[in-house]
């Protein structure tokens, strides 16, 4: 396991959470959509499957530390597709399990995909930090940006948030007053030091966003850190975006350097030189 996993029995799940398969915190969002968390993991992931009908949405699809698709199975509607909300290695441990995937149509991500087979640059992968070869998955759908996904009646509109990474996208669901917002904003270290990562695209991306949804949203973020000697889905609000945004600009208005800001008690944000252009 090394310094990337610690036991299972040393992990302690929040109220509503159970473990399934020994590996996978699962909790319910509501009673159509279920949290897959992956506590005992250094980065803690959570993937989100949003069902309706027969038709289920997987976003995100894992680490890859164990496999999720006998998990996906047990809980999923019939049909169901994958959409990853970025390229990075942490995101699409199980990509290839679910058949072609749905992926944002951007120019950059077109240029990895000649026939509509994806296989993400090491940048866009940034596998080598755990010594991972990036997976060559098929696209079934290029999602545009705005566009509304069907997952039987529920309706999830893709929306760019750069700032993570540039291939970064979030899902906002009006109906149940809720933003999928994967690596954009979690609960723990977040990731403005890595290539691809941009200040000034995150200060864009969270005036849109401050700009646009309610004061009482609930936001599902992809990591979470522990709180309070447990491990629960991250859940966020209106109040961590405009914290976010208020660090972001301080920074902005500062001379680039490289080191970490505070932006909350739930967050901080990691930041190097490179991280002040794009």
């Amino acid at each position: 396991m090394g310094d990337l996993e610690q036991p299972i029995d040393s992990v302690m799940l929040a109220e509503g959470l159970r473990w399934e398969d020994g590996w996978f915190a699962v909790g319910a969002v509501d009673a159509d959509t279920l949290a897959i968390g992956e506590p005992a993991y250094h980065q803690k992931n959570w993937s989100y499957l949003i069902t309706d009908g027969g038709e289920s949405l997987l976003f995100d699809t894992g680490s890859g530390r164990r496999p999720i698709g006998p998990l996906v199975a047990r809980h999923a509607a019939a049909s169901t597709q994958a959409f990853p909300s970025h390229m990075h290695f942490d995101h699409l441990g199980g990509v290839n399990v679910f058949g072609p995937v749905i992926v944002v149509d951007l120019p950059m991500l077109r240029a990895m995909a000649p026939d509509d087979m994806l296989t993400p640059s090491a940048e866009a992968y940034l596998g080598h930090y755990e010594n991972l070869s990036a997976p060559s998955f098929p696209v079934g759908h290029w999602a545009g940006i705005g566009e509304v996904l069907q997952v039987g009646l529920r309706h999830l509109h893709v929306l760019h948030t750069p700032g993570h990474s540039p291939d970064s996208v979030s899902l906002w669901e009006p109906a149940r007053n809720r933003l999928y917002a994967a690596d954009f904003v979690y609960r723990g270290a977040l990731y403005a030091q890595t290539p691809g990562a941009s200040l000034p695209a995150y200060r864009a991306t969270l005036e849109t966003l401050l700009g646009s949804l309610p004061g009482d949203i609930e936001i599902l973020g992809a990591h979470g850190q522990s709180e309070g000697g447990s491990d629960d889905m991250p859940r966020l609000g209106y109040a961590d975006l405009s914290a976010l945004h208020d660090a972001v600009c301080a920074l902005l208005s500062g001379e680039p350097k490289t080191g970490e800001r505070t932006v909350n008690p739930r967050m901080r944000l990691l930041y190097s030189e490179a991280s002040f252009t794009g």
